[in-house]
Protein backbone atom coordinates (compact mmCIF):
# COMPACT_ATOMS: atom_id res chain seq x y z
CA UNK A 1 0.00 0.00 0.00
CA UNK A 2 1.49 3.52 -1.09
CA UNK A 3 0.41 6.86 0.72
CA UNK A 4 1.53 10.11 -1.15
CA UNK A 5 1.94 13.20 1.62
CA UNK A 6 1.76 16.42 -0.46
CA UNK A 7 2.80 19.73 1.16
CA UNK A 8 0.53 21.67 -1.23
CA UNK A 9 1.58 24.51 -3.62
CA UNK A 10 1.32 27.59 -3.85
CA UNK A 11 1.35 28.98 -7.18
CA UNK A 12 -0.48 27.30 -9.97
CA UNK A 13 2.47 26.31 -12.52
CA UNK A 14 5.63 25.24 -11.59
CA UNK A 15 8.06 28.09 -10.66
CA UNK A 16 11.37 28.52 -8.69
CA UNK A 17 11.67 31.88 -6.52
CA UNK A 18 14.47 31.87 -3.85
CA UNK A 19 12.32 32.48 -0.44
CA UNK A 20 12.70 31.54 2.58
CA UNK A 21 11.94 28.26 3.20
CA UNK A 22 9.93 26.20 6.44
CA UNK A 23 9.60 22.25 6.43
CA UNK A 24 6.26 20.83 6.65
CA UNK A 25 7.10 19.50 10.05
CA UNK A 26 3.20 18.93 10.41
CA UNK A 27 3.18 16.57 7.56
CA UNK A 28 6.45 15.12 8.85
CA UNK A 29 4.71 13.95 12.15
CA UNK A 30 1.82 12.66 10.19
CA UNK A 31 4.28 10.52 8.02
CA UNK A 32 6.07 9.29 10.86
CA UNK A 33 2.97 7.86 12.62
CA UNK A 34 1.45 6.03 8.91
CA UNK A 35 5.17 4.33 8.47
CA UNK A 36 5.03 3.08 11.90
CA UNK A 37 1.90 1.13 10.90
CA UNK A 38 3.49 -0.88 8.32
CA UNK A 39 2.13 1.61 5.34
CA UNK A 40 4.56 2.59 2.40
CA UNK A 41 4.48 6.87 2.87
CA UNK A 42 6.13 9.26 1.02
CA UNK A 43 6.20 13.14 1.82
CA UNK A 44 6.17 15.35 -2.04
CA UNK A 45 7.01 18.86 -0.83
CA UNK A 46 5.53 20.62 -4.05
CA UNK A 47 6.43 24.07 -2.34
CA UNK A 48 10.31 22.88 -2.12
CA UNK A 49 10.41 21.18 -5.33
CA UNK A 50 8.61 24.11 -7.52
CA UNK A 51 5.67 21.88 -8.44
CA UNK A 52 2.55 23.20 -10.49
CA UNK A 53 -0.69 21.36 -10.73
CA UNK A 54 0.53 19.96 -14.03
CA UNK A 55 3.46 18.63 -12.38
CA UNK A 56 1.30 17.12 -9.23
CA UNK A 57 -0.94 15.21 -11.50
CA UNK A 58 1.74 13.52 -13.41
CA UNK A 59 3.18 12.54 -10.41
CA UNK A 60 0.29 10.84 -9.16
CA UNK A 61 0.26 8.98 -12.75
CA UNK A 62 3.67 7.91 -12.05
CA UNK A 63 3.59 7.03 -8.48
CA UNK A 64 -0.03 5.16 -9.11
CA UNK A 65 -0.75 5.38 -4.74
CA UNK A 66 -3.69 3.86 -3.24
CA UNK A 67 -3.96 7.11 -0.65
CA UNK A 68 -3.47 10.81 -1.48
CA UNK A 69 -3.10 13.16 1.67
CA UNK A 70 -2.97 17.44 1.26
CA UNK A 71 -3.00 20.13 3.19
CA UNK A 72 -5.13 23.02 2.10
CA UNK A 73 -5.04 26.56 3.26
CA UNK A 74 -6.95 29.42 2.34
CA UNK A 75 -4.58 30.98 0.06
CA UNK A 76 -4.29 27.61 -2.35
CA UNK A 77 -7.71 26.22 -1.82
CA UNK A 78 -8.85 26.83 -5.47
CA UNK A 79 -5.49 25.23 -6.62
CA UNK A 80 -5.95 21.80 -4.85
CA UNK A 81 -9.70 22.02 -5.66
CA UNK A 82 -8.35 21.74 -9.23
CA UNK A 83 -5.78 19.32 -8.23
CA UNK A 84 -7.85 16.98 -7.11
CA UNK A 85 -11.05 17.64 -9.44
CA UNK A 86 -8.59 16.54 -12.43
CA UNK A 87 -6.77 13.47 -10.32
CA UNK A 88 -7.36 10.39 -12.59
CA UNK A 89 -5.38 8.11 -10.38
CA UNK A 90 -8.16 5.95 -8.65
CA UNK A 91 -6.44 6.77 -4.63
CA UNK A 92 -8.72 7.91 -1.80
CA UNK A 93 -8.00 11.28 -1.29
CA UNK A 94 -7.16 12.32 2.27
CA UNK A 95 -7.49 16.67 3.10
CA UNK A 96 -6.48 18.51 5.94
CA UNK A 97 -5.84 21.45 7.21
CA UNK A 98 -6.95 24.61 9.56
CA UNK A 99 -9.39 25.05 6.81
CA UNK A 100 -11.47 22.02 6.73
CA UNK A 101 -13.22 23.03 9.64
CA UNK A 102 -14.86 25.69 7.85
CA UNK A 103 -15.57 25.03 4.67
CA UNK A 104 -15.49 20.91 4.32
CA UNK A 105 -19.48 21.03 3.28
CA UNK A 106 -17.92 23.06 0.27
CA UNK A 107 -14.68 20.46 -0.57
CA UNK A 108 -17.78 17.50 -0.34
CA UNK A 109 -19.13 19.13 -3.03
CA UNK A 110 -15.89 19.27 -5.48
CA UNK A 111 -16.72 17.21 -8.47
CA UNK A 112 -14.18 14.12 -7.56
CA UNK A 113 -14.34 11.24 -8.80
CA UNK A 114 -12.17 9.64 -5.80
CA UNK A 115 -13.73 9.21 -2.51
CA UNK A 116 -12.66 11.81 0.12
CA UNK A 117 -11.80 11.79 3.33
CA UNK A 118 -11.65 14.64 5.20
CA UNK A 119 -10.39 14.99 8.85
CA UNK A 120 -10.32 18.25 10.68
CA UNK A 121 -7.61 18.85 13.78
CA UNK A 122 -4.78 17.01 14.19
CA UNK A 123 -4.31 13.84 12.15
CA UNK A 124 -1.48 11.46 13.04
CA UNK A 125 -3.46 9.07 15.49
CA UNK A 126 -6.51 8.62 13.69
CA UNK A 127 -4.71 8.27 9.72
CA UNK A 128 -3.63 4.70 10.21
CA UNK A 129 -6.32 3.26 11.61
CA UNK A 130 -8.58 5.00 8.82
CA UNK A 131 -6.38 3.36 6.08
CA UNK A 132 -6.47 0.40 7.52
CA UNK A 133 -10.34 0.30 8.48
CA UNK A 134 -10.00 -0.24 11.83
CA UNK A 135 -11.29 3.74 13.26
CA UNK A 136 -13.20 3.41 15.96
CA UNK A 137 -15.22 6.28 15.55
CA UNK A 138 -17.83 7.48 13.04
CA UNK A 139 -17.47 10.09 11.13
CA UNK A 140 -19.65 13.40 11.89
CA UNK A 141 -20.39 13.33 8.11
CA UNK A 142 -20.58 9.94 6.20
CA UNK A 143 -22.15 9.81 2.85
CA UNK A 144 -21.14 7.65 -0.57
CA UNK A 145 -17.47 8.11 -1.14
CA UNK A 146 -17.44 11.26 1.53
CA UNK A 147 -16.30 10.76 4.74
CA UNK A 148 -15.07 13.43 7.05
CA UNK A 149 -13.62 12.70 10.66
CA UNK A 150 -13.32 15.38 13.79
CA UNK A 151 -10.11 14.97 15.82
CA UNK A 152 -10.58 17.38 19.15
CA UNK A 153 -10.20 16.95 22.77
CA UNK A 154 -13.39 14.26 22.64
CA UNK A 155 -11.75 12.08 20.43
CA UNK A 156 -9.59 9.03 21.41
CA UNK A 157 -7.08 10.31 18.76
CA UNK A 158 -6.54 13.43 20.17
CA UNK A 159 -2.64 14.09 20.68
CA UNK A 160 -2.68 14.46 24.42
CA UNK A 161 0.52 14.36 25.22
CA UNK A 162 2.48 15.90 22.02
CA UNK A 163 5.78 14.28 23.92
CA UNK A 164 4.76 10.99 22.67
CA UNK A 165 4.16 12.25 18.98
CA UNK A 166 7.57 11.44 17.07
CA UNK A 167 8.90 13.08 14.39
CA UNK A 168 10.88 10.77 11.97
CA UNK A 169 13.18 13.85 10.25
CA UNK A 170 14.21 11.42 7.50
CA UNK A 171 10.38 11.88 5.95
CA UNK A 172 11.28 15.89 5.42
CA UNK A 173 14.72 15.20 3.14
CA UNK A 174 16.53 18.51 2.97
CA UNK A 175 15.12 19.86 6.01
CA UNK A 176 18.08 21.93 7.28
CA UNK A 177 18.11 25.29 5.34
CA UNK A 178 20.74 28.06 5.19
CA UNK A 179 19.26 31.17 8.20
CA UNK A 180 20.23 34.73 7.27
CA UNK A 181 22.66 34.77 9.23
CA UNK A 182 24.33 32.09 6.86
CA UNK A 183 24.13 28.94 9.52
CA UNK A 184 22.70 26.11 9.18
CA UNK A 185 19.59 25.85 10.88
CA UNK A 186 17.41 23.36 11.71
CA UNK A 187 13.37 24.02 12.57
CA UNK A 188 11.23 22.12 15.76
CA UNK A 189 8.12 22.81 17.26
CA UNK A 190 7.57 22.86 21.31
CA UNK A 191 4.16 23.37 21.18
CA UNK A 192 0.43 23.25 19.70
CA UNK A 193 -2.43 26.08 20.26
CA UNK A 194 -2.44 29.32 20.93
CA UNK A 195 -3.55 31.73 24.25
CA UNK A 196 -4.12 35.03 22.15
CA UNK A 197 -7.60 35.88 20.43
CA UNK A 198 -6.70 37.73 17.99
CA UNK A 199 -9.30 38.46 15.09
CA UNK A 200 -7.32 37.52 12.08
CA UNK A 201 -5.89 34.44 13.23
CA UNK A 202 -7.42 30.82 12.54
CA UNK A 203 -5.95 29.53 15.60
CA UNK A 204 -7.36 31.99 18.01
CA UNK A 205 -8.33 30.68 21.23
CA UNK A 206 -11.93 31.70 21.08
CA UNK A 207 -12.06 29.69 18.11
CA UNK A 208 -10.87 26.13 19.16
CA UNK A 209 -12.09 25.65 23.00
CA UNK A 210 -12.21 21.87 21.55
CA UNK A 211 -8.66 21.84 20.82
CA UNK A 212 -6.59 22.74 24.44
CA UNK A 213 -3.35 23.87 24.32
CA UNK A 214 -0.05 21.60 25.04
CA UNK A 215 3.59 22.33 25.41
CA UNK A 216 6.36 19.62 24.92
CA UNK A 217 8.45 18.50 28.33
CA UNK A 218 11.67 20.72 27.80
CA UNK A 219 13.52 17.24 28.17
CA UNK A 220 12.07 15.48 25.31
CA UNK A 221 13.07 18.85 23.48
CA UNK A 222 16.33 19.07 24.42
CA UNK A 223 16.35 15.21 23.03
CA UNK A 224 14.93 16.32 19.62
CA UNK A 225 17.80 18.79 19.48
CA UNK A 226 20.33 16.52 20.57
CA UNK A 227 19.40 14.27 17.77
CA UNK A 228 19.17 17.16 15.15
CA UNK A 229 22.78 17.38 15.95
CA UNK A 230 24.22 14.25 16.27
CA UNK A 231 22.88 13.70 12.73
CA UNK A 232 23.78 16.76 11.12
CA UNK A 233 27.10 17.73 12.96
CA UNK A 234 27.09 21.07 10.85
CA UNK A 235 23.79 22.68 12.22
CA UNK A 236 24.65 25.85 14.37
CA UNK A 237 20.80 27.02 15.24
CA UNK A 238 17.64 26.11 16.00
CA UNK A 239 14.03 27.51 14.93
CA UNK A 240 11.04 27.07 17.12
CA UNK A 241 8.33 27.90 14.81
CA UNK A 242 5.53 27.39 17.42
CA UNK A 243 3.91 30.67 19.02
CA UNK A 244 4.12 29.37 22.78
CA UNK A 245 7.87 28.29 23.01
CA UNK A 246 7.99 31.84 25.12
CA UNK A 247 5.10 32.49 26.39
CA UNK A 248 5.96 33.30 30.38
CA UNK A 249 8.35 34.09 33.01
CA UNK A 250 8.54 30.21 33.60
CA UNK A 251 9.12 29.37 29.62
CA UNK A 252 11.61 31.53 29.56
CA UNK A 253 13.99 30.35 32.41
CA UNK A 254 13.03 26.43 30.86
CA UNK A 255 14.57 27.88 27.67
CA UNK A 256 17.89 29.22 28.80
CA UNK A 257 18.30 26.37 30.47
CA UNK A 258 17.44 23.91 27.71
CA UNK A 259 19.79 26.52 25.70
CA UNK A 260 22.75 26.79 28.18
CA UNK A 261 23.32 22.93 27.99
CA UNK A 262 23.77 23.31 24.27
CA UNK A 263 26.20 26.05 24.05
CA UNK A 264 27.48 25.31 20.26
CA UNK A 265 24.27 26.11 19.34
CA UNK A 266 22.35 29.50 18.64
CA UNK A 267 18.80 29.74 18.78
CA UNK A 268 15.50 31.85 17.17
CA UNK A 269 12.25 31.36 17.94
CA UNK A 270 8.56 33.65 18.66
CA UNK A 271 7.63 35.79 21.21
CA UNK A 272 4.51 37.91 22.44
CA UNK A 273 5.44 41.70 23.65
CA UNK A 274 3.70 40.63 27.13
CA UNK A 275 5.74 37.20 27.59
CA UNK A 276 8.84 39.99 28.90
CA UNK A 277 6.20 42.36 30.97
CA UNK A 278 7.84 40.90 34.14
CA UNK A 279 10.70 39.26 32.41
CA UNK A 280 13.00 42.11 31.03
CA UNK A 281 16.18 41.61 33.74
CA UNK A 282 15.99 37.88 32.19
CA UNK A 283 16.76 39.39 28.94
CA UNK A 284 20.94 39.41 29.11
CA UNK A 285 20.58 35.74 30.45
CA UNK A 286 18.21 34.88 27.45
CA UNK A 287 20.88 36.19 25.09
CA UNK A 288 23.41 33.98 26.64
CA UNK A 289 21.91 31.49 26.45
CA UNK A 290 22.83 31.95 22.90
CA UNK A 291 19.13 33.17 21.49
CA UNK A 292 20.11 35.65 18.64
CA UNK A 293 16.85 36.75 17.12
CA UNK A 294 12.75 36.23 17.96
CA UNK A 295 10.06 36.84 15.69
CA UNK A 296 7.22 39.19 17.07
CA UNK A 297 4.16 39.91 16.21
CA UNK A 298 3.46 43.86 16.11
CA UNK A 299 0.56 44.40 13.46
CA UNK A 300 -0.29 48.00 13.80
CA UNK A 301 0.67 50.89 15.64
CA UNK A 302 -2.45 52.40 15.70
CA UNK A 303 -3.89 51.45 19.26
CA UNK A 304 -7.61 51.58 17.42
CA UNK A 305 -6.45 48.78 15.15
CA UNK A 306 -5.05 46.96 17.63
CA UNK A 307 -8.27 47.43 19.69
CA UNK A 308 -10.34 45.81 16.66
CA UNK A 309 -8.43 42.75 16.04
CA UNK A 310 -7.70 42.27 19.70
CA UNK A 311 -3.77 42.96 19.40
CA UNK A 312 -3.16 42.73 23.72
CA UNK A 313 -0.24 45.59 24.12
CA UNK A 314 -0.16 49.06 23.40
CA UNK A 315 2.42 50.66 21.15
CA UNK A 316 4.13 52.10 23.83
CA UNK A 317 4.59 48.23 24.97
CA UNK A 318 5.96 47.26 22.08
CA UNK A 319 8.53 49.87 22.25
CA UNK A 320 9.71 49.26 25.46
CA UNK A 321 10.15 45.55 24.94
CA UNK A 322 11.91 45.95 21.63
CA UNK A 323 14.20 48.87 22.80
CA UNK A 324 14.94 45.91 25.51
CA UNK A 325 15.65 42.87 23.67
CA UNK A 326 17.60 45.50 21.24
CA UNK A 327 19.81 46.77 23.96
CA UNK A 328 20.26 43.20 25.39
CA UNK A 329 21.84 42.44 21.81
CA UNK A 330 18.72 40.01 21.08
CA UNK A 331 17.49 40.88 17.26
CA UNK A 332 14.26 41.55 16.80
CA UNK A 333 11.98 40.59 13.12
CA UNK A 334 8.82 42.35 13.56
CA UNK A 335 5.89 41.43 11.78
CA UNK A 336 3.14 44.40 10.62
CA UNK A 337 0.01 44.07 8.70
CA UNK A 338 -1.87 46.99 6.52
CA UNK A 339 -5.10 47.09 5.21
CA UNK A 340 -7.63 46.05 8.24
CA UNK A 341 -11.07 46.65 7.34
CA UNK A 342 -11.89 50.14 7.59
CA UNK A 343 -8.06 51.08 8.24
CA UNK A 344 -7.49 54.52 7.79
CA UNK A 345 -3.98 56.21 5.64
CA UNK A 346 -3.45 57.87 9.37
CA UNK A 347 -3.74 54.93 11.47
CA UNK A 348 -1.75 52.97 8.70
CA UNK A 349 0.71 56.07 8.95
CA UNK A 350 1.03 55.22 12.81
CA UNK A 351 1.88 51.87 11.91
CA UNK A 352 4.74 53.06 9.40
CA UNK A 353 5.50 55.67 12.22
CA UNK A 354 6.34 52.82 14.52
CA UNK A 355 8.16 50.67 12.23
CA UNK A 356 10.52 53.20 11.77
CA UNK A 357 10.73 54.60 15.32
CA UNK A 358 11.98 50.50 16.26
CA UNK A 359 14.29 51.18 13.22
CA UNK A 360 16.14 54.34 14.40
CA UNK A 361 16.13 52.50 17.83
CA UNK A 362 18.14 49.49 16.84
CA UNK A 363 20.86 51.80 14.94
CA UNK A 364 22.39 52.43 18.50
CA UNK A 365 21.55 49.48 20.06
CA UNK A 366 23.55 45.51 19.54
CA UNK A 367 20.28 44.09 18.18
CA UNK A 368 19.46 44.52 14.94
CA UNK A 369 15.70 45.37 14.06
CA UNK A 370 14.33 44.16 10.98
CA UNK A 371 10.57 44.66 9.94
CA UNK A 372 8.73 42.89 7.74
CA UNK A 373 5.12 43.76 6.11
CA UNK A 374 2.43 42.02 4.44
CA UNK A 375 -1.23 43.51 3.32
CA UNK A 376 -3.93 41.41 5.37
CA UNK A 377 -6.51 39.25 4.15
CA UNK A 378 -8.93 37.12 5.32
CA UNK A 379 -8.63 33.25 6.00
CA UNK A 380 -11.86 31.20 6.33
CA UNK A 381 -13.36 30.56 9.71
CA UNK A 382 -11.48 34.07 11.42
CA UNK A 383 -13.60 36.53 13.34
CA UNK A 384 -12.57 39.28 10.30
CA UNK A 385 -13.26 36.91 7.64
CA UNK A 386 -16.66 36.81 9.49
CA UNK A 387 -17.28 40.09 9.91
CA UNK A 388 -16.49 40.76 6.43
CA UNK A 389 -19.29 38.34 4.99
CA UNK A 390 -21.90 39.67 7.69
CA UNK A 391 -21.09 42.75 6.38
CA UNK A 392 -22.97 42.30 2.91
CA UNK A 393 -19.03 42.62 1.45
CA UNK A 394 -17.94 39.67 -1.21
CA UNK A 395 -14.12 38.33 -0.16
CA UNK A 396 -12.55 38.17 -3.75
CA UNK A 397 -10.19 34.78 -4.70
CA UNK A 398 -6.65 35.04 -3.73
CA UNK A 399 -4.30 36.39 -6.20
CA UNK A 400 -0.72 37.58 -6.55
CA UNK A 401 -0.12 41.55 -5.94
CA UNK A 402 2.23 42.02 -8.50
CA UNK A 403 2.86 45.67 -7.09
CA UNK A 404 4.51 44.23 -4.14
CA UNK A 405 7.10 41.85 -6.01
CA UNK A 406 9.33 44.32 -6.75
CA UNK A 407 10.48 43.65 -3.22
CA UNK A 408 13.25 40.53 -3.78
CA UNK A 409 11.97 37.25 -2.03
CA UNK A 410 8.26 37.68 -1.32
CA UNK A 411 6.20 36.48 -3.71
CA UNK A 412 5.04 33.83 -1.78
CA UNK A 413 3.54 36.40 1.05
CA UNK A 414 2.10 38.83 -1.66
CA UNK A 415 -0.95 37.56 -2.25
CA UNK A 416 -4.40 39.25 -1.34
CA UNK A 417 -8.23 38.94 -1.65
CA UNK A 418 -9.28 42.29 -1.88
CA UNK A 419 -8.94 45.46 -0.17
CA UNK A 420 -11.00 45.67 2.73
CA UNK A 421 -8.95 49.35 4.19
CA UNK A 422 -10.60 52.59 3.68
CA UNK A 423 -7.36 53.59 1.26
CA UNK A 424 -6.81 53.02 -2.43
CA UNK A 425 -4.79 50.21 -3.58
CA UNK A 426 -1.98 52.44 -4.35
CA UNK A 427 -1.89 53.51 -1.07
CA UNK A 428 -2.20 50.17 0.63
CA UNK A 429 0.99 48.77 -1.14
CA UNK A 430 3.14 52.03 -0.51
CA UNK A 431 2.66 51.68 3.20
CA UNK A 432 3.75 47.51 2.39
CA UNK A 433 6.74 48.76 0.53
CA UNK A 434 8.16 51.40 2.30
CA UNK A 435 7.47 49.54 5.46
CA UNK A 436 9.51 46.13 4.44
CA UNK A 437 12.05 48.71 2.69
CA UNK A 438 13.04 49.82 6.04
CA UNK A 439 15.27 46.28 6.63
CA UNK A 440 17.25 46.92 3.08
CA UNK A 441 18.20 50.31 4.43
CA UNK A 442 18.98 48.96 7.64
CA UNK A 443 21.67 46.23 5.86
CA UNK A 444 23.15 48.45 3.58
Amino acid sequence: MKFLLLNSPIYRTASEPEEEYLPPLGLGYIATHIDASGVNVKIIDCVKEHLGVVDINELFSAEQPDYIGMNVFTQNYEIVKEIMENCRVAATIIIGGQVVKCVYPEILKWQVKNNIVLVIGEGELILPTIISGTCAEKPICDGPGRHVYRVDKNSRYFPNDLSAVKLNRAFLKEDIVCNHYKQREASIITSRGCMYNCTFCGGARILNQDIPIRCRDIEDVGREIGGIVAAHPDVKSIRVLDDLFLRNAESIKDAIRLFQALPELTWRGMAHVLTFGKSINALPELKASGCRELFVGIESGSDEIRRRINKPGTPEQVVDVITALLQSGIDVKGYFMYGFPSETADEADETYTLASKLKTISRSTPGEFRPSAFQFRPYHGTQLYNEIIESGHEIGSIRSNNNLNMANGRSQFNFQSGNYSKMDDSTLDEYILKTQQLSEVHNV
